[in-house]
């Protein structure tokens, strides 16, 4: 959600076509691989403690429902311009949070590389998605796209805690 919401919010600007094909392909294996560093991790740490995934994953969904309903408040955003640094930038910053997702991955899904790659097309494809809405939507639809977003993830974490 939280590239959806970013990726409408620089639509409403004109960017090139190049420019976000390179994105989103870029958000694409950034959540392709930050999910599997995040796995990596989750691993050892679920193996050799009493952790459990489910109430990890219910903090993460949580606190990033929090995030983006304070981010919906904010004034309009400066966004960077989608040169190499900034399309790395704009991957890295909406990818981070799939760092934590892959803690608990093997928790929704057993079959990893099946997880990852529906990972990264969908990503990819809200990315582009976000992009197209951005450019034919108003300004004002952008900034409640973060409001949807947040409720997602909230209501996201409520159901993952009682699974």
């Amino acid at each position: 959600m939280d590239t959806f919401a970013l990726a409408l919010s620089y639509g409403i600007n004109k960017i090139n076509l190049k420019s976000v094909i390179l994105t989103a392909a870029m958000v694409g294996s950034f959540h392709f691989f930050m999910p599997l560093i995040g796995n990596a991790i989750g691993v050892s740490l679920f193996e050799y403690t009493i952790i459990k995934p489910k109430f990890v994953m219910f903090f993460v969904f949580l606190l990033l429902s929090i995030d983006m309903f304070i981010h919906f408040f904010e004034e309009k955003p400066k966004l960077r311009a989608l040169n190499i640094i900034g399309i790395l930038l704009f991957a890295f910053s909406v990818s981070f949070d799939s760092l934590s997702v892959g803690l608990g991955i093997r928790y929704i899904y057993d079959n990893l590389l099946i997880a990852l790659m529906s990972f990264c097309f969908i990503s990819a494809f809200f990315t582009l998605l976000g992009f197209w809405l951005g450019k034919k939507l108003s300004q004002k639809i952008g900034q409640y796209s973060f409001l949807v977003g947040s409720i997602t993830l909230f209501l996201y974490s409520i159901w993952i805690l009682t699974k």
